[in-house]
């Protein structure tokens, strides 16, 4: 007789090898885990994000100037209008960055993460321990300024473009890093 899952040869009379009877009851035993150990979110801070943006922000004010500064009268309802526009969109940016970043969080388990996103659809990723190779933070000298960071979740997976997760705009990092590291072991 011969494994259904993975074609080995079996000693004992079964449907399934003992290597993957043991992988479908980790499956079953993730599935099955409900008790949320920690959930750590993303925060919106709107000094960090002003700072992020202000090569943009500086160029819309040194067109805004210029156009300011030109002899011609007419000039100034454009500028006055492109000064407006500009304003409008920034805020409506920064509201819909609000909307994002607040919407991210990540919430472990015994044996699994659940790293949740989305403003208005919801979209969840489950990973298990198990397909995470690394789990690791970065802080820029920006990010350390507004005491925030950037949790890496490496998997171990082939796909370069599934391989790495970024976690961004977490308050207090070391303080979050160092529970999943007492958590994960």
């Amino acid at each position: 007789m011969n494994c259904k899952i993975c074609g080995a040869e079996l000693k004992k009379p079964g449907e399934l090898c003992n290597n993957c009877m043991n992988k479908l009851l980790k499956k079953q035993e993730a599935r099955n885990d409900k008790t949320e150990y920690y959930t750590f979110k993303s925060e919106f801070v709107l000094g960090f994000e002003l700072l992020r943006h202000i090569e943009q922000i500086c160029i819309v004010i040194f067109m805004i100037i210029l156009l300011l500064s030109l002899d011609i009268s007419y000039w100034w309802r454009y500028a006055i209008i492109i000064g407006c526009l500009f304003s409008m969109y920034g805020i409506i940016y920064l509201w819909y960055l609000r909307a994002k970043i607040n919407s991210t969080s990540c919430t472990l388990y015994r044996t699994k993460l659940i790293y949740t996103t989305g403003i208005f659809k919801k979209k969840s990723k489950e990973i298990p321990y198990d397909f995470i190779e690394e789990i690791f933070y970065t802080q820029g000298n920006m990010e350390r300024l507004f005491n925030l960071g950037t949790i890496v979740i490496k998997k171990k997976t082939r796909n370069l473009l599934e391989r790495n997760m970024f976690i961004d705009a977490v308050r207090n990092i070391d303080q979050v890093f160092a529970k999943i590291q007492e958590l994960m072991g």
